[in-house]
């Protein structure tokens, strides 16, 4: 996985308004400055790299450090700007170079030149779920009828998983509800204890259809994630909860992908799920009790309603839900897929709870992005590339100090899964507002710096 030579694109867009520009009085559009890139990774040898610039008027560029020369200092409208940087020793050193215009707030451009890279996808795993624990990595996933683990002390780097939990039989006249189609297990720690969220169901053969797919809960016996571990049984997922309701198929509907957070000192889990009578899938969020038990009825806190999650198919689709907290501003999101998965439009958006103290079993305290704010898709059928994104988790670097997205990706526009979903993770930012700041997803086989503090 590890690459000397690496060369990195995160598209970005940077624009602010400001007033009239001094080059064109009577010009009523405001002056705008935007680049093609908000940050650059270049290998240690000598070399260089175009940025295009773009705006309506005249800006300047001024570099923070010697090593790092703008062929030009400034320049006037849309125009590419060639970049010459040295040869570096150093496994890592960063530089930034300032692009300016009058009355529009500078655009930085951050080069980070390194010999220390790794290569995206890093495993062959849809619906990744990886968590950090006292400074091991833990990637949960589904296999075949049962749920494997991996641990590692690097988040690029992951051994093989290793079986952790089969499903049950059928024995004589006892049929369990969680015999086959293990989906998205999700490993949680809450409470000081581990916790395995998943999603299983029937024989296709004796249902002909997913519909019976419930959300059941396995609790570690050891504090090891690699060690033993116990069945606590199906989820209450229904529209009628009574305390003490022993949940089953007829009390409860189809629900995927769950998962659960703390906020405010409680517990809550959420998830996608039918409406009654319905094959559209909605996110839904319930109160909890303790980690295996559902304690509400369900209320549903989006559903597929904008133009971007429309686009796949009639089949109304928000799933996936993953949970992400903006501590330094106080600020909660869910980030969730939509459109189909078989698809090339699967893709994210997010609903932000307008105010951390709120409900957040109350629908009204939810708002939803106002567009998708993740997707990419390479349209290749004939070869693995990016073709639509989804399905994510979030974890941090090894010293904590970046912020990093897990997902997968559709390898081939083929209309189906035959071709695979893998693994990818890259690192995000955080806009001044408090949101996040994905970028867009990189490409197969495209090297990016490994994450911050990590081993080589």
């Amino acid at each position: 996985m590890r690459h000397l030579y690496a060369c990195l694109c995160i598209f970005s867009l940077l624009c602010f308004g400001c007033e009239d520009g001094p080059d064109d009085p009577g010009n009523s559009e405001k002056p705008a400055l935007k680049i093609n890139t908000q940050e650059k990774l270049v290998a240690n040898a000598a070399g260089s790299f175009d940025i295009y610039v773009t705006s309506n008027s005249s800006w300047t560029i001024e570099s923070k450090n010697s090593w790092l020369r703008p062929e030009r200092k400034e320049g006037k409208g849309d125009i590419s700007v060639r970049i010459q940087y040295d040869e570096s020793t150093a496994d890592k050193r960063t530089g930034i170079i300032v692009f300016t215009c009058e009355g529009v707030s500078p655009v930085e451009l951050t080069v980070t030149q390194t010999r220390l890279t790794f290569t995206n996808p890093i495993a062959g795993i849809p619906d990744p779920w990886i968590i950090k624990h006292e400074g091991s990595y833990y990637l949960c996933k589904a296999d075949g009828n049962g749920i494997n683990i991996a641990r590692s002390d690097k988040l690029s780097e992951f051994p093989h998983t290793r079986r952790v939990w089969n499903c049950p039989i059928d024995v004589g006249n006892s049929k369990p509800w969680n015999v086959t189609h293990v989906w998205a297990p999700e490993l949680h720690r809450v409470d000081g204890r581990w916790y395995i969220y998943y999603a299983a169901g029937r024989p296709h053969s004796e249902t002909n259809s997913y519909g019976y797919q419930r959300s059941g809960v396995l609790r570690a016996k050891t504090d090891d994630p690699m060690g033993e571990w116990e069945d606590m049984g199906m989820l209450y997922t229904g529209d009628n909860y009574q305390p003490g309701v022993v949940p089953d198929a007829s009390n409860t509907h189809y629900a995927i992908d769950l998962g659960v957070f703390m906020l405010n000192g409680k517990l809550y889990a959420v998830w996608s799920g039918n409406p009654a009578g319905s094959s559209e899938q909605k996110l839904y969020i319930a109160a909890m009790s303790d980690p295996c038990t559902i304690s509400s009825s369900r209320s549903a806190i989006s559903g597929a309603d904008k133009y971007w999650e429309l686009i796949s198919s009639a089949t109304k689709i928000n799933e996936g839900p993953a949970f992400l907290k903006n501590r330094e501003q106080g600020k909660f999101f869910v980030v969730y897929s939509c459109n189909g998965s078989w698809t090339k439009h699967y893709r994210l958006g997010y609903i932000m709870l307008n105010d951390t103290l709120a409900d957040p079993t109350h629908p009204a305290n939810w708002t939803k992005s106002v567009t998708d704010v993740f997707y990419r898709n390479d349209d290749s059928a004939g070869a693995d590339g990016v073709n639509g994104v989804g399905h994510c988790s979030f974890t941090k670097s090894p010293d904590d100090a970046e912020d990093w997205i897990v997902y997968h990706v559709k390898n081939r526009n083929d209309s189906g899964w035959s071709s695979g979903r893998s693994t990818f993770i890259q690192k995000f930012t955080w806009k001044p507002d408090g949101t996040p700041s994905f970028g867009t997803p990189a490409g197969w086989g495209e090297s990016l710096a490994i994450p911050s503090g990590e081993s080589h």
